[in-house]
């Protein structure tokens, strides 16, 4: 699979992640981003198809989602994904292990603690 196509199958992946947290169909999605049907928003969450710029920041908006998220899976907003349900799981002391762990891979690849 080419890196551009790979993109999109990600970009895709999360679009619907977000769609169906936020209970919205396909067919609702479509109407929200003014495309023709819900068929076109399942070639895009499938990778199928690739987005335009202004489609991008209609589906940010139709979701109420960060385009930081959308593109590259990481948001400055509190984005609900699988890592953060997790992490919203663990005790203090299961929290104080993880950073442990991190802190110490974090030394082992020769970056800095902050």
């Amino acid at each position: 699979m080419s890196k551009d196509n790979s993109l999109k199958v990600a970009i895709g992946a999360r679009i619907k992640e977000i769609r169906l947290k936020r209970n919205i169909s396909q067919d609702a999605l479509a109407e929200k981003i003014d495309v023709c049907n819900g068929t076109h928003v399942s070639n895009i969450e499938r990778g199928y198809s690739g987005i335009s710029i202004p489609k991008l920041i209609s589906i940010c908006r139709a979701l109420d989602i960060d385009s930081d998220y959308l593109l590259f899976g990481v948001s400055s907003n509190d984005v609900e994904t699988s890592l953060h349900y997790y992490l919203s799981q663990l005790t203090n002391d299961q929290s104080k292990y993880l950073m442990d762990i991190i802190n110490a891979y974090i030394k082992s690849c020769g970056i800095e603690e902050i």
